[in-house]
């Protein structure tokens, strides 16, 4: 279980996390949701101990991280997988040198079986063997985040972080990753986050939605919560109406 409590971060005179409480629970997928710079991916950073908080504390399966020391966050780091959101693949490694790349610097003890993990681990995004010796150039934006999760997935991590999982794809290839998420947390058992502002992904693939806003969590619930809320935050950001209270935040800011 990952949990956040009363957390607080700010670069300079801009503050960013006032106060974030939030828990996610073991087998679930969570998916955080907020405008841009609500500090959505400053909270995922938190988790994985690349951020420290100002305030607060962070626990990961009973470890409190906002203090540890190297050796103490190599070993948190380990439980994560992450998905970019551009997927981020080395152009000049082939498919399977990039699966294999967070093994070799996380978990080298099983490269003993490269090629086994390779092959398992683009099966299991829908991908054939023969893939794994094509360059990223070579690839389609969605097989490229088919490949982004193969990667994500090699090292067998607890966690999942999705960074807007489904952006710059069409809707049929977003639902084939919308699958694939779903598809990863019953076969493998893993703890989804995801970050994202498609809110058709969210709600299917999500078991719990939380809102981000103005530094701290609004609203917290399942999807159908979620769309059934009166919260006037969280309705204006999930219809994608430019009138209500959050136009009114910017417009101070103006």
């Amino acid at each position: 279980m990952i949990r956040l409590q009363n957390v607080h971060k700010a670069f300079g005179k801009n503050r960013v996390l006032r106060g974030v409480d939030l828990e996610i629970r073991d087998g679930e997928t969570l998916t955080i949701m907020g405008g841009s710079g609500t500090g959505k991916s400053v909270t995922i950073k938190h988790m994985v101990g690349l951020l420290k908080p100002d305030a607060g504390q962070i626990w990961v399966d009973g470890l409190e991280i906002s203090n540890a020391n190297e050796a103490r966050l190599h070993q948190v780091q380990m439980k994560f997988g992450y998905l970019f959101q551009g997927a981020a693949l080395f152009d000049s490694l082939t498919v399977a040198e990039n699966v294999l790349f967070g093994v070799r610097n996380l978990r080298p003890e099983l490269m003993d079986r490269a090629e086994e993990l390779v092959v398992q681990k683009l099966a299991l995004v829908g991908l054939k063997p023969e893939v794994a010796d094509m360059k990223p150039a070579e690839l389609s934006g969605g097989m490229k985040k088919r490949v982004g999760l193969a990667r994500a997935i090699a090292y067998e991590p607890s966690y999942i972080l999705y960074d807007e999982p489904t952006t710059g794809l069409d809707p049929i290839m977003s639902d084939v990753i919308n699958e694939l998420i779903l598809g990863l947390q019953k076969k493998l058992g893993v703890t989804g986050i995801v970050v994202t502002h498609d809110m058709k992904s969210a709600y299917k693939v999500s078991n719990r939605i939380a809102m981000l806003y103005e530094g701290r969590i609004v609203a917290d619930g399942t999807p159908q919560e979620i769309q059934n809320s009166t919260n006037p935050l969280v309705k204006q950001f999930i219809t994608g109406s430019a009138e209500g209270p959050i136009q009114m935040a910017v417009r101070a800011y103006e």
